[in-house]
């Protein structure tokens, strides 16, 4: 998806710079469920409790969430999926944030020794910890070579009113080749076919080299069998379907089925997140947001837009963005793979700016549960903005 086309909600240039060129420079530090916050370097205590699970904080540098748990898990001689989380971080960070595990001792956990991975404390519990079990996050973010002096911030912050757009963030459409919402579009549109082969053979954005020739080639050949001796090794999820493919050549649903629930659901996902940031930024692009047919104001006094899924029940803005992608509500009941169909759900249009400040090139700020620090840091650093209010 491309963000430099989406509205924003300020008018005033921003500073430039750029963030994330170091992990120390991209603190994330996760708020828990009970309002406590999982400070950096902090040790949290919990009184213990009868259970069968040991919840604990986990401190982790330049690794992805999932990442960290895998190595912890490998450590701890165990399957990852004993573990769950509340949400995902970002790799080039500091991060913090509350992990469960099943049946393991306490003091296994609070012995690990890994690099760039440190356990904040740990407690027996009697519950997982569940995805979304958290307020939010506290990020404090630093600029570096911004083209502005940061006294535009302030102005900015005014223009915003302590909210900005809830756009989903980069990171919902890929990490890297940022083609999760085009898989996503084919499985919604049948065409599995073309889904399996954006998943295997889209390039831009590839960074590994051997990758992006073995992609390339299997693009041209079509070559299932060639390819699963081609992709390199850390291409699991690839190799995986391509071994599916190498003997049922045209089977693409199962070769789809190879991958993980939650990958599949990624994808579905994505595309619906690309049709609620198109809708939202247009209603940004026309000036005063308001509550349209179907919406509400939440208890926050946000206005709660649509995900649009084969539930939904379209207004007419909502209406209009289907029948330009020629797609209808009941294509998220996805006949040919019922399981990652979407009914479709909510979202807040905006989302609060809380606790921040600006400081010596560095932001501070807390978000609520699903809202995208670099989303809200878009409007102050954007240099050219797209057309807003």
């Amino acid at each position: 998806m491309d963000f430099s086309n989406l509205s924003h909600l300020s008018g005033t240039a921003g500073m430039g710079g750029t963030i994330k060129n170091s992990p120390e420079d991209f603190i994330v530090e996760e708020i828990g469920s009970d309002g406590t916050l999982f400070g950096t370097d902090k040790e949290i205590t919990r009184v213990d409790e009868k259970g069968d699970f040991v919840r604990f904080i986990l401190q982790k540098r330049d690794w992805t969430t999932e990442g960290a748990i895998r190595r912890i898990a490998k450590e701890l001689g165990i399957g990852k999926k004993r573990f769950n989380y509340a949400g995902n971080k970002d790799k080039i960070a500091l991060a913090t944030q509350l992990v469960s595990v099943f049946n393991v001792e306490k003091e296994k956990i609070l012995s690990l020794n890994l690099k760039d991975i440190k356990i904040n404390g740990a407690w027996k519990s009697k519950e997982r910890v569940s995805l979304g079990d958290l307020l939010g996050n506290r990020f404090t973010i630093k600029v570096v070579n911004p083209e502005k002096n940061g006294d535009i911030v302030n102005k900015i912050y005014g223009e915003l009113g302590g909210k900005f757009p809830n756009y989903f963030g980069e990171q919902r459409f890929g990490t890297t080749r940022k083609n999760t919402h085009i898989v996503g579009e084919y499985i919604i549109r049948c065409r599995l076919d073309k889904a399996v082969l954006a998943f295997l053979c889209d390039t831009e954005g590839e960074i590994h080299e051997s990758a992006r020739i073995a992609r390339e080639k299997l693009r041209e050949t079509l070559d299932f069998a060639a390819a699963l001796r081609e992709f390199p090794k850390h291409l699991k999820l690839e190799r995986s379907m391509l071994a599916h493919l190498e003997k049922n050549p045209n089977d693409y649903a199962g070769a789809l089925r190879c991958l993980p629930r939650g990958t599949l659901l990624m994808f579905v996902h994505a595309f619906q997140s690309y049709i609620f940031n198109r809708l939202l930024s247009d209603r940004i692009s026309e000036g005063e947001v308001k509550p349209e047919e179907g919406e509400r104001m939440n208890d926050s006094g946000f206005i709660e837009g649509r995900i649009i899924g084969y539930e939904t029940e379209l207004n007419e803005r909502e209406k209009e963005i289907l029948a330009g992608l020629e797609i209808k509500t009941r294509d998220f009941k996805i006949k040919s793979m019922p399981e990652i169909s979407s009914k479709g759900s909510s979202r807040t249009l905006f989302a609060p700016l809380k606790d921040f400040s600006f400081s010596e090139s560095t932001f501070r700020f807390s978000l609520p549960a699903g809202s995208y620090a670099t989303v809200a840091l878009r409007e102050f650093l954007d240099v050219k903005k797209a057309k807003s209010g």
